[in-house]
């Protein structure tokens, strides 16, 4: 069984991965609003907060790879 709770981790966090900006954009978002509403309880906040921080470095990341292809692709005009 523990091999199993693994495998759906990581395709749990393959997804993630998978997500284009958009995508990630628009779930953070979602992360917001959720964390903005009064009734949300502290342990589902700190689960979305989480999940927020993770997914704000992984766009960083994202928008740096971006950023690096249209610096190389103006040096070749």
């Amino acid at each position: 069984m523990p091999e199993e709770k693994e495998t759906k981790a990581r395709r749990t966090s393959k997804k993630k991965e998978e997500l284009s900006i958009e995508d990630s954009f628009k779930r953070l978002e979602e992360i917001t609003a959720l964390l903005e509403k009064p009734d949300t309880k502290l342990k589902d906040a700190m689960a979305l907060y989480t999940e927020g921080v993770k997914m704000a470095d992984q766009l960083k990341e994202s928008l740096e790879g971006v950023e690096k292809e249209i610096k190389i692709l103006s040096a070749e005009d």
